[in-house]
């Protein structure tokens, strides 16, 4: 039996990041995910007033918000959403501090990314739905 795609929500501002995200995923599970995507952080939290996502990706660097400021603005509208941070430059001390925030993983963007994201957001949506 197919499955539909499951939808993400990726607040993202750069186009290149986005596609280059949307690429990978469809490359690693094709057909698994549909990628939703917003460019500002007003606008995907619009998106997740209106509609549920079982999980989001963050970028920490938007035109209408940066740093841990985004997280804490999605945490208030989506407190029970497994929320993905991804970041152009990640250390231990930020992916700590992400945590603590709420997020509930984060990673560096590349490609070498793909596939601990994907058992992420596996990982999270077998365990909420």
């Amino acid at each position: 039996m197919q499955r539909d795609p499951l939808p993400l929500l990726l607040i993202e501002d750069n186009p290149a990041d986005l596609r280059l995200l949307t690429e990978l995923l469809d490359e690693a599970a094709p057909g698994r995910f549909r990628v939703h995507s917003a460019r500002r952080l007003a606008e995907g939290l619009d998106e997740l007033r209106a509609r549920s996502y079982p999980v989001v990706l963050l970028d920490l660097s938007l035109p209408d918000a940066s740093g841990l400021d985004t997280i804490d603005a999605v945490r208030r509208v989506a407190p029970k959403t497994p929320l993905i941070v991804l970041s152009g430059l990640m250390d231990d001390e930020l992916a700590e501090r992400v945590c603590e925030r709420g997020a509930a993983a984060s990673f560096v963007k590349g490609e070498e990314m793909i596939t601990g994201l994907i058992e992420a957001i596996s990982r999270f949506t077998f365990k909420s739905g």
